[in-house]
């Protein structure tokens, strides 16, 4: 393991990076993630640290890019817990 990464971070450091890297997609392609609350909780619940949870989240902008979404969009809670269980093996 890199000296950078911890084994698990702190609750509330996690919880504010996963909302700000969400956050940071929906700026980059300008669209609204309408379950963002809901996809940022699987993810706290799962992961158990940064470099997890940025994992997830590289995916979920992936997904959206390959996809062209724009607008309002809704992240499928199911693929979201695919990229954990992934991220997680």
């Amino acid at each position: 393991m890199s000296p950078n990464v911890k084994e698990s971070d702190s609750g509330d450091d996690l919880q504010d990076q996963i909302a700000s890297q969400l956050r940071m997609i929906e700026v980059s392609h300008d669209l609204t993630i309408t379950n963002l609350t809901s996809i940022a909780r699987i993810i706290i619940a799962n992961v158990k640290n940064k470099n997890q949870a940025l994992q997830v989240c590289t995916a979920i902008n992936t997904w959206i890019a390959i996809n062209g979404m724009q607008g309002n969009i809704t992240v499928p809670e199911p693929l979201v817990r695919k990229y954990v269980r992934k991220i997680m093996m």
